[in-house]
């Protein structure tokens, strides 16, 4: 086969999902903006790590380690993930190269299912990176030792997944509002300014739907046995992480049909 032939094979240049995603891939990784945030998220986190760590070994905090202090910063992590999420999408439509991407692959399902999936690839793989240093920095310089049971790993586990499906679930925002600052701005409200729907004194509103927003949905996914008996009344973690991949679903359903019926 001559080097016209290799240039022109179909085989290797037809759109398919697994061309999509890599080219998705490759597009965030050489987004800077994307390091610069990644960097700060986990020198950050894992200082905060390390000073609680540090403080609990001098006021003689015990041996044994919990994991609510490392899931407990959720609500502060997952502003960085909408971030990430968000920047993968509308960067692309801030400097006009969305157009290139549609028509580079004529399936706009395709192309948007594998945006999210190397978004969650991407995010996801930095996420365990942060989880195991932090839990790492936090076991150090407390000195103590870590025990799995009492819900600890399976803390860290939904830690891990609510954080990269929050950036999945940005992704998708940004496919409706095609911009950065609106797509974090709603993200950010959805998870806290919501919270103000407990001011309404309705009985069903404070007993029920409260318990279904999203900041107290995070709260009670990531939290161990430990602290969901400091915490109270609440979701069990099974259904809390069911609710929150609910809202990450509606979220993608609502991008798709905005990207599918709307122009570039």
């Amino acid at each position: 086969m001559n080097a016209r032939n290799i240039v022109l094979e179909p085989r290797l240049y037809h759109a398919s999902f697994l061309n999509s995603f890599l080219s998705e891939i490759r597009k965030i990784a050489y987004l800077r903006s994307f390091w610069i945030q990644t960097a700060v998220l986990v020198v950050l986190y894992s200082a905060i790590m390390f000073a609680i760590g540090v403080s609990q070994k001098e006021y003689g905090g015990g041996s044994m380690l919990d994991a609510q202090v490392v899931t407990t910063g959720v609500s502060f992590l997952v502003i960085f993930s909408f971030a990430l999420g968000a920047s993968a999408v509308t960067n692309e439509y801030s400097s006009n190269t969305m157009r290139t991407t549609a028509l580079a692959d004529p399936s706009r399902l395709r192309s948007y299912s594998a945006k999210h999936l190397a978004v969650f690839v991407m995010v996801g793989a930095i996420n365990l990176v942060l989880t195991l240093l932090a839990a790492l920095v936090y076991g150090i310089s407390a000195g103590g030792s870590w025990d799995l049971g009492n819900g600890n790993f399976r803390a860290l586990a939904v830690f891990w997944v609510i954080l990269t499906t929050a950036a999945t679930m940005a992704t998708s925002i940004g496919y409706i509002l095609r911009s950065t600052a609106g797509t974090i701005t709603l993200a950010m409200a959805l998870v806290y300014v919501s919270n103000a729907v407990a001011l309404v004194n309705i009985d069903w509103i404070r007993d029920t739907l409260y318990h279904y927003l999203p900041l107290q949905i995070i709260q009670d996914a990531t939290a161990t046995e430990l602290g969901s008996s400091l915490m109270g009344e609440g979701l069990s973690w099974t259904t809390a992480t069911i609710a929150w991949l609910c809202y990450a679903l509606v979220f993608w359903v609502l991008g798709l049909v905005r990207y599918q019926r709307s122009d570039i």
